[in-house]
């Protein structure tokens, strides 16, 4: 009789286990994770200003920037920490030189509402002009603009980004009294969207 009651028991849970299946965990725990989904690129289009080297002479021209998160921290209503990588490859048209800058970048993201909001970057960054003077170095990056969430999935993002590097070349700046060069100052249409 005993096993007769333990063995209903079995079958009255496998059976209600096989209806209903694995239970799928509440949307705010799948948008949670989402959130700190990495697995995406930012890919942006730019009018910028290059200085090239010597004299760092003003060099107008289009980049191109390749970007994605390293690690997204906890994201709160508001306020969200990201680490990022960025790459900026830019053509001078007055130099004909190419102009190259790779950044690891620290920041935060603002939400202002679902559809609005901001973000800012700050890192290092490594930078190179090459061509007929081909010159490399190190300095500083910055990034920042405006961002429109217009899709249900959180990770596709239109940006509206001002991008800037800037920094030291290991070479002689002759007619350069602070032997700094902008390397890249410019205005990016970006969109992000998972990979």
């Amino acid at each position: 009789m005993h096993s007769l009651a333990v063995a209903c028991l079995l079958l009255v849970t496998t059976s209600a286990y096989a209806q209903t299946g694995t239970p799928e965990p509440p949307t705010a725990v799948q948008n949670a994770d989402r959130g700190r989904d990495t697995g995406r690129v930012m890919v942006a289009l730019s009018g910028a200003t290059f200085a090239s080297y010597p004299m760092s002479r003003e060099d107008p021209g289009p980049a191109l920037v390749v970007g994605k998160p390293l690690w997204l921290g906890l994201r709160h209503r508001f306020f969200q920490w990201v680490a990022d990588g960025n790459v900026l490859v830019g053509f001078g048209t007055s130099s004909k030189h190419v102009h190259l800058a790779v950044t690891p970048q620290f920041g935060f993201n603002l939400y202002l509402g679902s559809v609005f909001g901001f973000e800012f970057r700050e890192g290092a960054a490594v930078i190179m002009q090459a061509g007929q003077r081909t010159v490399a170095g190190i300095g500083l990056s910055a990034s920042g603009g405006y961002v429109f969430r217009f899709w249900d999935d959180d990770r596709r993002r239109l940006k509206v980004l001002m991008v800037m590097h800037i920094g030291g070349y290991f070479a002689a700046a002759p007619g350069n009294a602070l032997g700094m060069h902008a390397n890249a100052l410019g205005i990016c249409l970006a969109y992000e969207t998972p990979f």
